[in-house]
Formats: C-alpha cells, sequence, structure tokens
C-alpha cells in the first residue's frame, strides 16, 4: 500500500470540484475564510478553475475539464495534498477520462466524502494507493475549529496516527448566518456495539450510495486488494445519504454474492443521514448475520459531523468501549 508523503509548511492545498460547484455566497465566504486559516498555518491554497463554477445540474465543469484539473494539482510538485470542494452527483462520469497510469505516477493525500467515495475508493482498492475519507475544504472555515479539523491537519501533517471519538455531534443540516457556523452539539456521540470490542486491518469504504452503485454496475474489481490484505484482515466502514431497507438489502447481498467481504475483520458503520426504515441497525445485523465480526454503529464518520479522519488502505485498529472509540494507524 502506497502511504503518500505528509503534508509539508510552505506547500500548496489543492482545491477542485470533481462533481458539484460551490456558489453559494455563504460557501463562497467558509472557504476564503478557511484560506485565510490555512495561510495563517504556512499553507498556500490552490484553487482550480471549476471551484466556484456551476451549470443548471451544479456540475462544476465538463467532465474532461474535472479530470484535467485534478491531474494539475497532482502534478504540480507545489501541491501537498488535494482536497474537493463539495460531494454531488456526477463523479462517476471522471471515471471515463482518468490516466490511473498517471495517477499512480504522483500519489498524494486525496480527500473529501460522500460523491467523493467514486474516486478514493476506486483509487484504493484497485491501485494501492491511500486515501482520505474526511471533510471537504469548506470544514476548514469554520470558527473556532473543532477539535475534529485541527487533529485532522495533524493527520495530514505526519503528526498524529491514532484519534478519539467526539462528544457530540450534529443531527443533519443548520441554518446558515455567516457561513462560518461550527458543528452543532445536538447530540451525544455513542459508538454502539455488542460489549467491547477490538479489531484490527486494513481499513476500507465510504458512502453506501456509492458502494451500491460500483456494486450494481460491476465498475470496480476487488480480487486483487482482497487477495493481498485478506491474511491481515480488512475492516470495512460505511455510511449513507439516502438508503432505503430494500436497497440496503439488495446491496449486501450482491457484495456478499461477489466476495467483497473476503478476509473482514469487523464493520463500522456511520450515522445515516435520510434513513427511510425502520431499524437501521437490525436491517444490517440481518444483512451480515453470516459474518462472526464485530459490527459497530454510530461513527464519526460521513455526513453527520464531526468526522474522524479515516484512512482508506491504512492498517487500522478499533477499540470500542462504553459508547466511545480510540482509533490507531500504521502509517510511516
Amino acid at each position: 500500500m502506497i502511504i503518500p508523503r505528509p503534508l509539508r509548511k510552505g506547500e500548496c492545498i489543492g482545491v477542485t470540484a470533481p462533481s458539484f460547484g460551490v456558489v453559494e455566497p455563504l460557501d463562497i465566504k467558509r472557504f476564503e475564510h478557511a484560506e485565510e486559516i490555512l495561510n495563517g498555518k504556512g499553507y498556500k491554497v490552490r484553487k482550480t478553475s471549476n471551484v466556484h463554477i456551476a451549470d443548471e445540474t451544479g456540475r462544476s465543469s465538463p467532465m474532461m475539464q474535472r479530470v484535467t484539473e485534478l491531474y494539475d494539482l497532482l502534478m504540480d510538485p507545489e501541491v501537498g495534498c488535494v482536497i474537493s470542494a463539495s460531494g454531488g452527483d456526477y463523479q462517476c462520469e471522471m471515471l471515463m477520462g482518468m490516466d490511473w497510469d498517471l495517477l499512480e505516477r504522483y500519489p498524494k493525500w486525496i480527500q473529501g466524502y460522500s460523491d467523493n467515495t467514486v474516486l478514493l475508493f476506486k483509487i484504493t482498492a484497485e491501485h494501492d494507493i491511500a486515501t482520505i475519507y474526511g471533510g471537504n475544504f469548506g470544514d476548514f472555515g469554520m470558527e473556532p475549529w473543532h477539535r475534529s479539523i485541527s487533529e485532522h491537519l495533524e493527520f495530514l501533517e505526519g503528526r498524529r496516527d491514532s484519534q478519539e471519538s467526539f462528544g457530540t455531534y450534529q443531527d443533519g443540516f443548520s441554518e446558515r448566518v455567516t457561513g462560518l457556523e461550527p458543528f452543532k452539539e445536538d447530540l451525544p456521540v455513542k459508538w454502539v456495539s455488542n460489549g467491547d470490542v477490538t479489531f484490527k486491518g486494513r481499513l476500507i469504504g465510504g458512502c453506501m450510495d456509492v458502494l451500491e452503485w460500483y456494486q450494481k454496475k460491476g465498475l470496480v474489481h476487488l480480487d486483487g486488494f482482497n487477495s493481498k490484505y485478506a491474511d491481515e484482515g480488512i475492516i470495512w466502514y460505511m455510511e449513507t445519504f439516502d438508503m432505503d431497507d430494500a436497497r440496503i438489502g439488495k446491496m449486501f447481498s450482491g457484495m456478499i454474492e461477489d466476495g467483497w467481504f473476503k478476509g473482514v475483520k469487523g464493520f463500522v458503520f456511520g450515522r445515516p443521514l435520510f434513513y427511510k426504515g425502520d431499524d437501521y441497525q437490525n436491517t444490517i445485523h440481518e444483512c451480515l448475520k453470516e459474518f462472526d465480526v464485530p459490527i459497530v454503529f454510530g461513527a464519526d464518520v460521513g455526513h453527520k459531523g464531526p468526522r474522524m479522519t479515516f484512512i482508506n488502505g491504512a492498517m487500522a485498529e478499533f477499540h470500542v468501549n462504553n459508547g466511545r472509540c480510540t482509533l490507531k494507524y500504521e502509517l510511516y
């Protein structure tokens, strides 16, 4: 597994829009504030030309422009990492234009969540390069920074290899007034498991809505990843934007049939955003009942922030105890 080198002081943090462009005035204000904060911490910010552009569908730019903008940042020696501007619905279009050989020649941290699963998951699963499932660029613009943001920057800088779960989380979207709002402390965080559990393995996953699409289309190949890492163990994490029981059931049935979970040592599920069903946890337990491994819910990953830094491809150890979690990585 290729672990990209840490971000260095004085380098540029590249920002691009592989799906939606960010055009709302308060979102732009948040981005500008993020730039100011990161400049003060010794980093430049290099935004591609499509970050603050959107057509009538929300696309930041034509497919090949989005591909080119990403590769320009990867090939730029002054750029130390790449962070997505936003999620969306159209990152899948980029797969038709990707030059995977070029991507492998310029491995850098690439980060985002939600629709960004399209690239992050495939890059790690098929090309053996670690990627980060974490906040999009706008999170750096909150004031004040949540602990998750400062700790995440330490991960990028190579100064951190472990993290503790958080105390509270924001239960959905909230009204914006200044554009700089931090996460609201709506509800207490509680990681739910069947007693205290500790499990270790190579971490992989993302947004279930995208993983479902990959499974149905057959557009990702996990044989190589699973064959290489099954003996040391694999941990799957998932979270959903908008799914129901029927979709979840069909998705897991297909994944199991296709051998996605070879070598699995545990499953970690984030807080669902727009779940449509009666019992999220029971539905998933029923789908995965053949696997005698820990299944954990309520994790700090995905659409309901704050978000822990989940690193696709890294060796990770989860210790869940009394509703809390300690996550430790083997990185450098």
